[in-house]
């Protein structure tokens, strides 16, 4: 694996599949034909674009590339392999300030906004939508597809990017062609492939023992798409299909080398030699000789004797668990002067922080992430004080806010054709709002102050709206409550003027008689 250096990926490994309609134009989706060309689209799938979703999905797992550097040629070397977490802190924070407040829809039309809103509750959506951005964050794309459940309900389904693509037509404004789900599934050694395929107008799966996906056999029968269009749902976290940490990759790899260097150097230090200067001979006891049958002391092959105490060593051992060291010149007066230190590296730990600190600084910056550890980043602050410490995210957030909703409304035509006889259409569909409110803190007072400070001057529907979120009640159902309130006291006035006497009536007009 090359770890900070070279290209990563293929030049293909963002690709967007695109083949030309007319020559699928007639084709059922069973046709060798349209096998042939969606076994084409696996293999270029599988060979240049997995390896890159992969390694992204590594990194948000904390799995860097730093585990599978080249190890220290010296094994008694510490090697280290530290991996932050910055992928994780990156898309969680995106994913919680995008979505972390549940996205609203709004349609003039009742029928179709209470439909929403029991498909929404019946597939957990906000849940769901989480999901999909976090899958943006991270690869850059996100998959969904729109379906039926066994009780005939529609339902939205999450489809992992690393098995998933969708084939686009060759136009100018290019549409979705077909989509594809490719998994395996294994029963021991055998091995058995499958591949789903949806077109605007049928659905069909297959097998295949292939490995390379060639030879699909039909499983059961190929079926309607009731929904007039690709049920596979592709969103885009940018016009490149980018992951929010994928342009910083780098930096995070330079960071966990630093860490992990700074970790060797600090295990290093702990298992530094001792340098001895002098001879540790004070106080040592008579060494003890090999002795032949003769009693004679035994030589080595370098004619020196072979002790069975060695007097140096055993003493040298006593004063180093007693953790004293005495030591001689062994008695030369021309020789070393008795000395010991630690030998060990010296290290510039101000400049190795400053290092580290310019990286996390990069990271951030390059992914328009606030450092919530920055001391001008104060919890204290109101939210009007921290968007402009949000500016950068903020920009960004409008961009994905856009593609999300471009997702959501083709999400909503698709069920559309399912709602068409509710009399729901693709018209009504367009006329919805969907509604994004940044998850950020917010001053409820200065909220409360505007809206005060409005009132007469803009409507009491747009004063409602300001409060809701200081409320917890949404603008339409604060004006009906208000409405009901108003009506009940108009009631109790009338109520209680029927039940007044004429002496007290009179009193109320001032002692005039009518």
């Amino acid at each position: 694996m090359n770890f900070l250096g070279r290209h990563r990926y293929h030049e293909d490994a963002n690709e967007v599949f695109q083949y030309d309609r007319e020559e699928l134009k007639n084709e059922p989706v069973d046709s060798d034909k349209y096998k042939r060309v969606v076994g084409m689209f696996i293999n270029r799938h599988s060979s240049y674009q997995v390896s890159r979703l992969t390694e992204l999905k590594r990194y948000y797992l904390h799995d860097n590339n730093i585990h599978y550097r080249k190890g220290k040629r010296n094994p008694r070397q510490a090697d280290n392999r530290i991996a932050s977490a910055y992928p994780q802190y990156i898309t969680t924070f995106m994913q919680g300030y995008i979505l972390g407040n549940p996205v609203k829809y709004s349609n003039d039309n009742e029928d179709t906004l209470e439909k929403i809103k029991e498909f929404n509750q019946h597939n957990h959506v906000d849940y769901h939508d989480s999901l999909i951005e976090t899958d943006l964050s991270i690869y850059g794309r996100a998959y969904e597809l729109v379906t039926y459940d066994p009780e005939g309900l529609e339902r939205v389904i999450k489809l992992p990017p690393e098995t998933t693509f969708v084939v686009y037509d060759d136009t100018v404004d290019p549409q979705p062609l077909f989509g594809v789900r490719y998994y395996q599934l294994r029963l021991g050694e055998e091995v058995t492939y499958y591949v789903e395929v949806y077109s605007e107008s049928m659905y069909a799966k297959f097998k295949t023992k292939s490995e390379s996906y060639q030879s699909l056999s039909l499983v059961g029968e190929v079926k309607a798409n009731i929904f007039n269009d690709v049920p596979i749902n592709e969103y885009k976290n940018n016009d490149d299909r980018l992951g929010d940490f994928e342009n910083v990759l780098d930096n995070i790899d330079a960071y966990d080398l630093a860490q992990s260097e700074l970790a060797n150097f600090q295990q290093d230090s702990n298992d530094a030699l001792l340098v001895i200067k002098g001879n540790p001979y004070t106080g040592t006891d008579t060494p003890e000789y090999k002795l032949d049958d003769d009693g004679n002391i035994v030589y080595d092959d370098n004619g020196d004797p072979i002790y069975t105490k060695n007097s140096e060593g055993d003493t040298l051992q006593k004063m180093l668990d007693a953790n004293i060291l005495v030591l001689d010149d062994n008695p030369n007066p021309d020789g070393a002067q008795p000395d010991a230190q630690w030998l060990i590296k010296q290290y510039d730990s101000a400049g190795s922080e400053q290092y580290k600190k310019r990286i996390v600084d990069d990271i951030l910056r390059f992914t328009f992430t606030p450092d919530t550890n920055d001391q001008n980043f104060s919890g204290t602050q109101s939210g009007e004080a921290m968007k402009y410490k949000l500016l950068g995210n903020d920009n960004l957030r409008k961009v994905k806010e856009r593609l999300l909703t471009s997702g959501f409304l083709r999400r909503l035509k698709l069920l559309s054709s399912a709602w068409s006889v509710k009399k729901i259409s693709v018209a009504d569909i367009e006329d919805t709002n969907i509604i994004f409110t940044p998850n950020l803190p917010e001053d409820k007072q200065l909220q409360i102050d505007m809206a005060t400070a409005i009132q007469g001057i803009a409507s009491n529907e747009t004063v409602a709206e300001m409060l809701s979120d200081v409320t917890g009640i949404d603008a339409k159902t604060e004006l009906e409550r208000k409405r009901n309130e108003a009506n009940e006291a108009i009631k109790n006035s009338y109520e209680i003027a029927d039940n007044m006497t004429d002496q007290q009536k009179a009193g109320v007009n001032g002692g005039e008689e009518e």
